[in-house]
């Protein structure tokens, strides 16, 4: 019998590892979708941080089928993390809003002054700025192209608590190796951290927003403070319920000047035959999603 326990031990590691591995491999596959879901709900709202966030945990649907096991999930991150997953808007950055932003586009601004990129009239637009004299027409801030400009790039971190409770463990054994603090952070809470990429064209007129003040959904590259200092707490209204999430404020956003149009002047303009989709990084094609780097 005792031979038996012995021998079993190896097997049973073995297999509880397999299940913990097809479970990875069925979450990466699932936050993929529901990335992509969010950048797609994100390509027809101007990329608004609101939208985005709404439509990401919506997607989560397909990960915890249950509505209770996700708002728990999310709760769950929440009072750990003070934040439960984080989506960066990649592109467009807000230096693009500096090179591309067309002050007299007539299209719905959340405030008179909002920033907005032109998302028709691609071709033409890219003449224009080839023609006065910008390299490749990229942008001399932002090093982007009208095209670039308007294709939505997220990038998702999802905090995963793995189902054995050894491996949440060993996690936190090698958190310290790890060498980026917002992933120590996950790591010594036991969570892993699943980072995704998705790449959609943007299907209306790009605008500037500011971050979500719970920090799930931003524009620059650094994660959330929580993920870096420890702390906990609430970390904003769970989105769930369909509900706006206040803006943060103070975030430097980019203004248009003061002769804007007001977003009563006329309905939001969608691509027409002459606009043409936005053109990712090589390797990231639109309407694509792959592992963050």
């Amino acid at each position: 019998m005792a031979g038996f326990l012995l021998a079993s031990l190896p097997v049973l590691t073995l297999g509880l590892g397999g299940i913990e591995a097809a479970h990875w491999a069925s979450l990466r596959q699932t936050l993929s979708l529901a990335l992509m879901e969010a950048a797609r709900a994100g390509a027809t709202r101007q990329a608004r941080p609101q939208a985005i966030a709404r439509a990401f945990e919506h997607g989560l649907r397909m990960a915890y089928p249950d509505p209770l096991a996700t708002a728990r999930a999310l709760r769950e991150r929440r009072m750990t993390l003070g934040t439960p997953w984080r989506i960066q808007v990649a592109r467009p950055v807000p230096e693009a809003f500096l090179d591309h932003a067309d002050p007299e586009l007539r299209g719905p601004r959340d405030h008179p002054g909002q920033a907005l990129i032109r998302n028709d009239y691609q071709a033409r637009q890219q003449a224009r700025r080839l023609a006065q004299g910008w390299p490749a027409g990229r942008g001399p801030r932002s090093g982007l192209t009208i095209h670039e400009a308007n294709t939505l790039i997220l990038e998702l971190w999802w905090p995963h608590r793995p189902l054995l409770p050894g491996m949440a463990a060993i996690a936190r054994a090698l958190a310290p190796l790890a060498g980026d603090p917002a992933q120590a952070r996950l790591m010594a809470a036991g969570y892993l951290p699943f980072r995704r990429r998705a790449a959609v064209a943007m299907q209306s007129h790009p605008a500037a927003w500011p971050d979500l003040t719970d920090g799930r959904v931003t524009h620059g590259a650094a994660p959330p403070p929580a993920w870096h200092a420890g702390q906990t707490g609430t970390g904003g209204a769970t989105d769930m319920g369909d509900q706006p999430t206040p803006d943060a404020g103070g975030t430097g956003e980019w203004t248009a000047p003061s002769g804007a149009r007001d977003p009563a002047e006329g309905p939001d303009t969608l691509m027409d035959a002459d606009g043409e989709a936005g053109a990712a990084e090589p390797g990231l094609e639109p309407g694509s999603c792959e592992p963050a780097p």
